[in-house]
C-alpha cells in the first residue's frame, strides 16, 4: 500500500514466519501468515502485522518508509498513522 498510513492486517506478527516458510520449501499462493504471534523481545505480546509506509517516518528514526515494510503492532494500539482496507463482495444480479 503506497500512501501516508500503514495498513493494519489480520496476520499475526511472527519474526520466524518467513524463515520457517522458506525452510519448508513450499511455495504458497496468498499465504495467510503465521498461526501464532511471536516477537523475541516481547514473547507474550499478541501483535498483528502492519505494512507500508507512514507519514511519520523520517530517515533519522524510521527505516520503514517503503511499501514492502512489515512490522508488528499490538491490537490495542491507537496509532494515528495506521489504517485498514475494507473488502466486500458485490453480488451481481443477471436477468
Amino acid at each position: 500500500m503506497a500512501g501516508n498510513v500503514r495498513e493494519w492486517t489480520s496476520d499475526w506478527y511472527n519474526t520466524n514466519y518467513y524463515k520457517e516458510a522458506s525452510a519448508s520449501g513450499l511455495v504458497e499462493k496468498n499465504p495467510q501468515g503465521a498461526k501464532m504471534p511471536f516477537t523475541p523481545n516481547n514473547p507474550y505480546a499478541k501483535e498483528r502485522v502492519i505494512k507500508g509506509g507512514s507519514f511519520l517516518c523520517s530517515a533519522s528514526y524510521c527505516a520503514s518508509y517503503r511499501v514492502s515494510a512489515r512490522m508488528g503492532s499490538s491490537m490495542d494500539s491507537s496509532l494515528e498513522h495506521t489504517g485498514f482496507r475494507t473488502v466486500a463482495t458485490v453480488n451481481m444480479l443477471t436477468e
